[in-house]
């Protein structure tokens, strides 16, 4: 389920137009680093996983670590971080909507784009309130047909420019050499959100343990070979989409209300392979819909039945099992504010907005699982505290995350202008004091979700009572 939020293909179809828009043809370089920023904190999430599987993860083990008032706001940025991660896909997806109507004779604009956005979150209604066996196998489906269509995609590009003798070896290097970044290091930083936001998706793996056999064993493996894996389809891919286009040439598809993906299968592969593209990217975007809209779900309903957020969320359907109330409250907010930001900024442009003010929430969760990492273990698992996996990871963690938090989004996204840049560090301090107000409406009207022995559930009842530290040898190899 992670791998498909993450999405080999899709990841593309959002973070290639604007990352190389902002660093140039370094695109498979931001990936590389975006990577390695992820990593310490996906070995946090695997090992909180192991020692802590609950549907409500960031939040459960931060309350479990820390206490009920941090884990509760965690929980608050958590939700928040889930619903804009919703908020940035059927906007996407309703462009290629667009783009297969166009293809077929059909006109397209603004009111045809929110009639694709309506149908996304239609058939995510149709998928996901069957339950959840429906929706993995669905999105599986999806994300290996897609992932098959843009690999075939790359190859062709390879052999027509390589055989043209228009790129080669030297060439591919030369996207992973930072001084090709244009704008230098402030736009590898500028550049690097969009990188961030395409690794968001891991975290999701954690919020399945109470509905995964062997949640302990299953979800930490899932949750590195998913970061690994993608991340390394990514940067292969990413050379190719380099070399199918230039900056200026993905500028222009984009300023023209375009997709950069159509426009290279319409290079390569002709008006048909256009076509395919279009199927294949509305597609894969709706997997992605399906499985995020599963996850902030997950987040929403472990809170809910706790009584820190609405107890109607905390409801699960009696045939179904699942929250459908959490489901549909995640559907409206999403159809609404993509519909809302798509008026304001343009459908092409709402994108960017949403993707950047969730990776900002995304980024104060990971700070909060990694120090979950140190002072769980310390606390309550001591006797099987690891050093390198509950201290030096979680550290490494720490650093690497407020380092780019700092460089990425205090410094340079303020220097990107007020529309993309500003306002979303002004909805981000919105959104944090929003947190604290619920915060304080608790602790004055329901003092006992606040209390430190509320019950707090997870699946460890379920899986053999075990409570065993996540270490690298549990990786497959």
């Amino acid at each position: 389920m992670g791998a498909v939020i993450m999405s080999p293909a899709s990841g593309l179809y959002f973070n290639f137009a604007p990352t190389s828009m902002a660093a140039g043809n370094v695109v498979p370089l931001i990936f590389l680093i975006a990577m390695l920023v992820t990593l310490p904190t996906a070995l946090s999430y695997a090992s909180m996983s192991r020692s802590l599987p609950s549907s409500g993860s960031a939040y459960t083990w931060m309350r479990r670590a820390v206490g009920p008032v941090w884990g509760v706001y965690t929980g608050w940025i958590l939700n928040g971080f889930y619903l804009l991660a919703q908020v940035v896909l059927p906007g996407i997806g309703a462009l290629y909507f667009n783009a297969i109507l166009a293809q077929i004779g059909v006109p397209t604009g603004f009111l045809t784009w929110v009639v694709g956005v309506l149908l996304m979150a239609a058939i995510v209604v149709a998928v996901n309130y069957r339950g959840i066996d429906v929706s993995v196998k669905s999105t599986l489906i999806f994300m290996l047909v897609e992932s098959i269509v843009v690999l075939a995609l790359m190859i062709t590009i390879f052999v027509v420019k390589g055989s043209a003798g228009q790129f080669g070896l030297s060439d591919a290097a030369h996207t992973f050499t930072p001084g090709a970044a244009t704008g230098g290091t402030a736009a590898i930083f500028v550049a690097l959100i969009f990188g961030i936001q395409g690794n968001v998706g891991f975290d999701a793996i954690a919020g399945m343990a109470e509905e995964t056999h062997s949640p302990r064993k299953y979800i930490p493996i899932a949750t590195i070979v998913g970061v690994v894996a993608v991340g390394t389809y990514w940067m292969v891919t990413g050379v190719g989409f380099v070399a199918a286009l230039s900056p200026t040439e993905v500028a222009d598809v984009v300023n023209g209300g375009g997709t950069t993906a159509s426009a290279i299968a319409q290079r390569y592969w002709g008006g048909a392979g256009d076509l395919v593209i279009s199927v294949i990217a509305f597609t894969s975007i709706l997997a992605i819909f399906v499985s995020q809209n599963v996850a902030s779900s997950r987040a929403l309903y472990a809170m809910g039945r706790q009584g820190v957020a609405p107890r109607w969320l905390g409801v699960v359907d009696a045939k179904a099992r699942v929250p459908r109330h959490a489901m549909t409250l995640g559907l409206v907010v999403t159809v609404v504010v993509t519909v809302l930001l798509g008026a304001l900024l343009g459908t092409s442009n709402q994108y960017n907005w949403s993707a950047t003010f969730a990776s900002s929430l995304a980024l104060l969760t990971y700070l909060a699982v990694n120090v979950s990492n140190i002072v769980f273990h310390l606390r309550h698992r001591r006797a099987r505290f690891h050093v390198v996996m509950n201290g030096v990871v979680p550290v490494i963690g720490i650093l690497v995350v407020g380092f780019v938090v700092e460089k990425s989004y205090l410094g340079s996204l303020w220097q990107s202008g007020w529309t993309y840049g500003g306002s979303v560090q002004v909805a981000v301090v919105v959104w944090l004091m929003l947190g604290g107000a619920w915060l304080l409406y608790l602790r004055l009207r329901h003092p006992e979700v606040l209390a430190a022995d509320a019950d707090v559930a997870t699946a460890a009842e379920n899986d053999e009572q075990r409570d065993v530290a996540f270490e690298p040898s549990d990786l497959p190899r």
